[in-house]
């Protein structure tokens, strides 16, 4: 039996970006932070933090790209608390590297970028 996600930690609709307007606002306007396996589009927006994962097809084949989605999903829910109380809208490039990564390596990515970008006057374009 699952008990399901522990309160807090849930990755619910209200949560992902979903349109194209979003991320293409994203794109433009936002600040770009790039890691070894992942790029990440930071927007201010009020409100909470709202992800958009982008896998292109160079990363691999349909069940890799799944997998890398699963995974990048996964480390947002768990550590929301990198993110702080500030609302953005976040959009997460994968890179072809990410399709071998693991689960650890994408971590320390996704971690070493949120610090970078938490850092004032440091983020982005």
């Amino acid at each position: 039996m699952n008990p399901g996600p522990v309160a807090g930690e849930g990755f619910s609709r209200g949560d992902r970006l979903r349109k194209r307007r979003e991320f293409e606002e994203c794109y433009a306007s936002g600040s770009r932070i790039s890691g070894r396996h992942l790029q990440i589009f930071l927007l201010p927006e009020s409100g909470s933090w709202r992800l958009g994962i982008s896998i292109p097809r160079r990363v691999g084949t349909a069940a890799r790209r799944n997998r890398v989605r699963r995974r990048l999903r996964e480390i947002f829910r768990r550590h929301r608390s990198l993110l702080g109380s500030a609302g953005f809208r976040l959009v997460i490039n994968a890179r072809p590297s990410a399709a071998g990564a693991t689960f650890q390596e994408l971590l320390e990515d996704y971690r070493q970028i949120l610090s970078r970008a938490t850092r004032p006057g440091k983020a982005g374009r």
